[in-house]
C-alpha cells in the first residue's frame, strides 16, 4: 500500500488520555499529517471555552461535525478528536473505514493531567465544584460509546509505549520509510517475476525454432 493511500488513524477518548500528544508523535513516526479537531475549531472560531460561553455546547458540536465532515474524505492522517466527538453518530459514520482507537486512563490520572493543563480550559469541568467527581460521572456516561472501539489504556505509559500498544492492537504504525521500502520490495519482486516469465518464453521459443529446423 502506498503511503498516501493508508487509512487514517483516529484517536478518540476522554480528555487527558493523551490523544494529542500520542497523535503528534504517531504522525511524525509514520509520515502522516496530524489533525487535532479541537485545534481546528480554535483556529477558526476562537477558544472552546468562549464558544461554550457565548453560543453553548450544541453550537460547538455543530462546528465539530463540520470539521469531521471536512477531514473524513482525506487519507494518511492521524486524527485526534475531542472527547465528545465520537459520541455523535454522524461523526462515527463519517469516520468509519478508518482505524479508530479509544485512549483511556485511570480517573485519578486524568484528574492530574487535566489539572496540569488547567481545569479552567475545560468547559465541562470549569464550573465543577468537584472536578474528580465530574470526570467520573462523564466517564460512566460515555463508557458505552468509547468501548465501541479498540481501547488502549495510557495510564503510566510513555508516548512510545502507547504507540507500541496501538501497533499490537492492529494500527498501521509502520514508519514512512518502512512503507516505502515495502513498496520498493514489491516492485522489485514484480520486476523479477516479469523477467523470469520473459526468460521462459524465450527458452520455449528457441526450443520451437530448433524443432522446426530439425523437421
Amino acid at each position: 500500500m502506498a503511503a498516501a493511500d493508508r487509512p487514517n488513524i483516529v484517536l478518540t477518548g476522554f480528555m487527558g488520555t493523551g490523544k494529542s500528544a500520542v497523535g503528534r508523535r504517531l504522525a511524525t513516526l509514520t509520515g502522516r499529517d496530524f489533525v487535532d479537531t479541537d485545534a481546528e475549531i480554535v483556529a477558526k472560531h476562537g477558544s472552546i471555552q468562549n464558544i461554550f460561553d457565548k453560543d453553548g455546547e450544541e453550537h460547538f458540536r455543530d462546528l465539530e461535525r463540520r470539521v469531521i465532515s471536512d477531514i473524513a474524505p482525506r487519507r494518511n492522517l492521524v486524527i485526534a478528536t475531542g472527547g465528545g466527538t465520537m459520541l455523535d453518530s454522524d461523526n462515527v459514520l463519517a469516520l468509519m473505514g478508518n482505524e479508530i482507537f479509544t485512549l483511556t486512563a485511570d480517573p485519578d490520572e486524568i484528574v492530574r493531567r487535566v489539572a496540569d493543563d488547567g481545569i479552567e480550559t475545560r468547559p465541562l469541568l470549569a464550573d465543577a465544584d468537584d472536578p474528580a467527581a465530574a470526570i467520573a460521572a462523564l466517564l460512566e456516561e460515555r463508557a458505552e460509546s468509547y468501548e465501541k472501539f479498540t481501547t488502549i489504556d495510557t495510564s503510566g505509559k510513555s508516548i512510545d509505549e502507547v504507540i507500541d500498544a496501538l501497533r499490537d492492537a492492529g494500527a498501521t504504525v509502520a514508519s514512512e520509510d518502512e512503507v516505502i521500502a515495502e513498496a520498493v520490495s514489491a516492485r522489485s519482486s514484480g520486476e523479477l517475476a516479469i523477467t523470469a516469465i520473459i526468460a521462459v518464453a524465450v527458452a520455449v521459443l528457441i526450443v520451437l525454432i530448433v524443432l522446426v529446423m530439425t523437421f
